[in-house]
């Protein structure tokens, strides 16, 4: 075993080990941190393998009986964790979530099977790559093959819903919030992109080794893989926090008067009866708020303190102005902001920072984007244009 793999295998080990460990400390007060976990621990369990094949020389006959089950924990624990992070109400673990398991209770069938075989039947079958004699061996190979192609099927339905449930999160937040700047997962679904595709290298790696005798590439770059996964997730994943922590009384009391029973996030108000003329006289009240009261000024606007300050429901400003108006919450809000920004901007006496915080905007960043959305420019580029359209 190469003395790179064996490093690489120990760093990626020791960071799961220390971010799950740091999870699980904080699992009684942040359940979603759970499944965060329990991934750290199955991928450190996985990316053990050199540690296991330098220590123990037997190790790796063995190794397929623990990566049979651990495989099929990776994308029901990443998919509970998104759905915590998603969540409009508190996350607990339910019974609902015990089918997600049976895969992995099929893997541990077949680590009983490799752990019932002949140590020497074993060793031949994994160690040097040939099939032994006789009709259980067969049968155990013919089992983990089915295994490997029901885990690419398995990993490829999970990526694509969470890829799913995060867009709709997306929508959800930009209905909800005027600043979405601890709340955006944006991060997470570059990193299922990531993992997908480290999925299938593996994939393709063990196909091309167990039935071709090819090596696609080399073992360290699988390992130097696993160990920026590991620290990319670890960075992020510790500090993140559920995007509506905190508010999750007022979501359950919108759930059980707006909401069908099941619905997600990304709701079509199946239950409003808003007519025409209603909406019209909401839109006057959303706009009688940001004009004359500047309601946009409020750094930590959401759509129920709106609401509460026009004294009409969430549920019918959201509609309100997704239907009629035709922006979403945020993006109406930052209209606002940008427009009382533009003044500021032209007079340049303040640095863009100071103008960004003085209108409503948490971050510089988030008033570029917003700035850039509604006008088109950077604020030095719209600055530029108005004054040579001044003859300044």
């Amino acid at each position: 075993m190469d003395t790179l793999d064996v490093m690489l295998a120990g760093a990626t080990v020791g960071q799961a080990a220390l971010c799950a460990s740091v999870l699980l400390m904080r699992s009684v007060r942040a359940p979603t941190g759970l499944p965060l976990a329990g991934f750290f621990c199955a991928f450190g369990a996985i990316a053990s393998a050199p540690l296991l094949h330098a220590s123990f020389p037997l190790a790796p006959a063995l190794f397929p009986a623990i990566a049979a089950p651990t495989f099929f924990l990776l994308g029901p624990m990443l998919w509970f964790y998104v759905e915590g992070l998603t969540s409009e109400t508190a996350w607990h673990p339910r019974t609902a979530h015990v089918w997600h398991f049976m895969p992995a209770l099929l893997g541990l069938m077949a680590s009983a099977m490799i752990a019932a075989m002949n140590p020497a039947a074993r060793s031949t079958m994994f160690l040097q790559g040939e099939l032994p004699e006789g009709i259980f061996p067969p049968v155990v190979a013919l089992v983990l093959f089915v295994l490997v192609i029901g885990w690419i099927g398995q990993s490829g339905y999970y990526v694509a819903r969470i890829l799913y449930r995060l867009a709709a999160y997306g929508r959800r937040i930009r209905d909800l919030f005027a600043s979405n700047e601890n709340r955006e997962l944006d991060w997470l679904a570059w990193l299922v992109f990531f993992l997908g595709g480290s999925w299938l290298l593996a994939t393709s790696m063990l196909v091309s080794e167990n039935f071709l005798g090819l090596a696609l590439v080399d073992h360290w770059l699988n390992g130097a893989t696993a160990l920026i996964l590991v620290w990319f997730l670890g960075l992020w994943g510790l500090r993140q926090k559920p995007g509506f922590e905190g508010r999750y009384p007022e979501f359950q009391a919108e759930e059980e008067n707006q909401a069908e029973p099941g619905e997600a996030g990304d709701r079509k108000y199946l239950r409003s009866a808003l007519g025409p003329d209603q909406a019209a006289r909401i839109a006057a009240k959303i706009e009688r708020a940001m004009r004359e009261d500047q309601a946009y000024l409020d750094p930590a606007l959401s759509l129920q303190r709106l609401a509460s300050q026009i004294g009409t429901s969430p549920n019918h400003i959201s509609q309100t102005l997704n239907e009629t108006i035709g922006e979403c919450f945020f993006d109406y809000v930052n209209r606002w902001r940008v427009l009382a920004a533009q003044p500021q901007i032209m007079s340049g006496s303040e640095t863009v920072l100071a103008i960004a915080l003085s209108v409503g905007f948490n971050a510089r960043s988030s008033f570029y984007k917003a700035f850039k959305r509604v006008t088109g420019q950077t604020p030095s580029q719209y600055r530029a244009q108005q004054l040579s359209s001044a003859g300044v």
